[in-house]
């Protein structure tokens, strides 16, 4: 909580880059056709849940092809579509709570207005300046309730488990498949909602609370990406009535059922007029390298009769545009934190006294260290996935050590910068309402006096004609900003939301 209040960018960039990633997966997907295959929904919503959580995804054997390509795993999707439908229900309790927040910032604007002739003695305490600045929770609390969130930290990780408890795998000969529960070679999920990967260079991974998105959006691309890059390959070939197993068409589950080597062949390698013959050995180990659109096709024909081991990437992989999206969000983020502080700001700036005095370096303080908070945040997630091992058992090197001590020590820093600010911030509310800056330093130490150096300052000084419109005008800009936020992310962007 503290995280969101000490540095909103963050909070904001959070939900925002959720909620593109979101759309990114349905934009990717929305020409995918795959008969007899119901599970394109469930993979959406799965997907977009799984951002909330750390995940890791087996990438070196059969299991995670057979989940997209075997009609036996369709139940294993369902449960996870529906545990991931759960996490976006907007309950009464909630939208009362929110009614209620609303009422008691207008009934807080309207005091301040019809007692002008009470506080004009100390104008600057008047809660309309605090209620604004506040006002980027409006958007912040409506947005998660659209986006989704765990209703308990647990919940996700349940769902994975029992999803896996009916998933099937190929087996290396013959059209079978077995539960994987029962195959002792499996000896975790292909999805498996484990934190073995996180340590001290990205622990806030493993952090359930929405606003710690932030950290996984490197690694959860790059996971998203590849489940996609295997599903639009199994449904390139689906879509010309190709089966698994090779033959006729036959309109039915019998089309998605094949043996190990044949399962990974139908959803590892983009479909090609003219293929080459099932490979006579199953696959081993899928390359990371290989999550990268641009080096699937190289992939496909990577393998000669005998199979190589893995080869890891020397350099992380990045999913495809992630990078635009998170300066997307970037954007959103800090427009969201500046235009609800920058409107209170504007109204300290031009009410008597005018200038920069007690009230508004406050704001100013808040707003440039809520910034670099989220910066330094921000940059410790890019550095975090650059200093990832690329396959499981791999040591950093060198280099990638010290660049996994400085995103750690950048997290810290921004991490304790954020939580300080929001004391603080909460700290100055407090002061303010009980009239702490109503004193003769503040009234007088404003960077804006006149000619001779004196602050005037009486109640003729103070008009109604003359501070209305910046009272009206911080009020507007602040619901202005929110809204134009809430439209960015849920209406102006091209990545529309499938139902």
């Amino acid at each position: 909580m503290l995280l969101a209040i000490g540095s909103p960018a963050l909070a904001a960039y959070s939900l925002a880059v959720t909620h593109l990633n979101s759309r990114w997966i349905s934009h990717e997907s929305r020409y995918l056709n795959f008969p007899n295959n119901p599970n394109k929904g469930y993979i959406l919503l799965a997907l977009s849940a799984l951002q909330h959580i750390p995940v890791k995804i087996d990438a070196s054997g059969s299991l995670l092809p057979s989940l997209i390509a075997l009609h036996q795993n369709d139940r294993y999707w369902e449960v996870l579509g529906k545990a991931a439908k759960r996490t976006r229900q907007l309950s009464i309790p909630v939208a009362m709570n929110i009614i209620w927040a609303l009422v008691a910032f207008l009934l807080t604007i309207v005091d301040s207005f019809v007692d002008f002739d009470h506080f004009i003695t100390v104008p600057g305490d008047a809660g309309y300046s605090i209620a604004i600045m506040w006002t980027y929770l409006l958007p912040l609390v409506m947005g998660w309730l659209h986006v989704g969130c765990q209703p308990d930290a647990d919940y996700l990780r349940s769902a994975l488990n029992n999803a896996h408890e009916t998933a099937h795998v190929a087996e290396p000969t013959g059209p079978f498949q077995a539960l994987t529960t029962r195959v002792t070679r499996l000896s975790a999920p292909a999805i498996d909602p484990s934190a073995s990967h996180v340590d001290y260079v990205n622990a806030d991974e493993k952090k359930t609370v929405p606003i710690f998105n932030y950290s996984r959006v490197f690694i959860w691309s790059q996971n998203a990406e590849h489940i996609l890059w295997l599903y639009k390959n199994a449904a390139s070939k689906a879509v010309r009535n190709i089966p698994v197993q090779g033959g006729t068409w036959m309109n039915n589950n019998n089309d998605r059922t094949g043996n190990e080597t044949e399962v990974m062949q139908y959803c590892m390698t983009p479909f090609d007029p003219n293929p080459a013959p099932l490979l006579s050995k199953p696959f081993t180990e899928i390359p990371l390298i290989a999550r990268t659109n641009e080096n699937s096709s190289a992939f496909a024909h990577k393998h000669d009769e005998e199979v190589r081991s893995t080869e890891v990437p020397e350099e992380p992989v990045f999913a495809t545009g992630v990078f635009l999206r998170v300066i997307f969000a970037t954007i959103l983020g800090l427009g969201l934190q500046w235009g609800t502080t920058g409107a209170s700001l504007l109204i300290h700036l031009n009410t008597q006294p005018k200038g920069l005095g007690c009230r508004a370096l406050t704001f100013i303080l808040y707003g440039a260290a809520a910034t670099v908070a989220f910066l330094l945040l921000l940059f410790s997630s890019i550095i975090s996935h650059l200093a990832r091992p690329q396959s499981t058992g791999q040591e950093r090197s060198s280099m990638n050590t010290v660049i996994g001590c400085i995103a750690a020590g950048t997290r810290w820093l921004g991490k304790l910068i954020a939580i300080m600010n929001g004391f603080g911030i909460l700290l100055s509310c407090i002061i303010q309402f009980a009239g702490v800056y109503d004193n003769c330093f503040c009234s007088s130490m404003v960077f804006r006096g006149n000619s001779k150096g004196f602050i005037s300052f009486t109640e003729e000084d103070i008009k109604r004609s003359e501070v209305y419109r910046y009272w009206i005008g911080g009020i507007i800009m602040a619901f202005w900003i929110s809204g134009l936020y809430a439209f960015a992310i849920y209406i102006a962007t091209p990545m529309r939301q499938e139902s």
